[in-house]
């Protein structure tokens, strides 16, 4: 039996179109979230992606929960929906308004617009997550934003009445589902993290997210923010697999997130 290697050929070249067509898509599909600040959006090339999952981290008061309610505010302007997964006790409708009157916004329509979860545990972060999926089906929502992501493990893992294993196993199933719903609805996911100090004085990183070594499993765009003076701060895009590693000057007023001049 003769083998007809135009019918291979053909084959190939519909395979390779196929991919082509898949890749195009996936550019199609996809969008840029502007953070409000033009230097933050440079070094996100032009602002957070959507498929993708961001950790942003830092030591206490360099303005991670500070980003997450401009990030809001944000969501609104740019017309999306907004999930904030609250596992700090963090989120104050009285910032989201003070944001909203200094851009001269109806503050009472952004706050419908934000569906808030306060979550108590690994275990409730996981059963919320199956929850958000069903909502996800339902109504347009682009944007998650959580603070922090890594709150409870950190809690958890000290715990002695509490397994290792099965803290681990849990969080881990929480990054994975964040990422697959991420990728399925087109999602920004926005999250940030409680650090630990880094003792290595060599390190231009003075604090380490908590969980690292599983957020590494599924997050590839980390931020790391760190102070300069009382006003200001710096933003830095460091391990990223899309972008080149970058560096920007920021401040937070009661504007929210603004491009630092020197």
């Amino acid at each position: 039996m003769e083998i007809d290697l135009s019918k291979i050929k053909q084959l190939k070249s519909i395979k390779i179109f196929s991919i082509q067509k898949i890749i195009e898509h996936e550019k199609d599909s996809s969008y840029n979230f502007s953070t409000g600040s033009r230097n933050f959006d440079k070094i996100l090339n032009g602002g957070f992606q959507s498929k993708q999952l961001y950790l942003i981290f830092g030591a206490y008061s360099t303005g991670k929960t500070q980003i997450c309610h401009q990030m809001c505010i944000q969501a609104f302007k740019q017309n999306f929906g907004t999930i904030f997964i609250d596992t700090e006790n963090t989120f104050r409708p009285e910032r989201i308004r003070e944001l909203a009157i200094s851009q001269s916004l109806d503050s009472n329509v952004i706050l419908r617009k934000i569906l808030v979860s306060k979550i108590m545990s690994i275990s409730a972060f996981m059963l919320k997550l199956q929850e958000i999926e069903k909502i996800l089906e339902k109504y347009k929502n682009e944007i998650i934003i959580i603070d922090s992501i890594n709150n409870h493990l950190r809690f958890e893992l000290g715990d002695k009445g509490k397994s290792f294993y099965q803290v681990k196993n849990t969080f881990l199933k929480i990054l994975e589902t964040l990422n697959r719903l991420t990728k399925k609805f087109n999602l920004i996911t926005i999250a940030t993290a409680q650090v630990t100090p880094n003792f290595d004085d060599s390190s231009l990183l003075r604090e380490y997210p908590v969980g690292l070594q599983y957020l590494n499993q599924f997050i590839s765009e980390f931020i790391y923010l760190s102070y300069k003076e009382k006003e200001a701060g710096y933003a830095h895009l460091i391990n990223s697999h899309l972008f080149p590693e970058k560096k920007i000057l920021f401040k937070i007023s009661n504007k929210g997130i603004e491009d630092y001049k020197i």
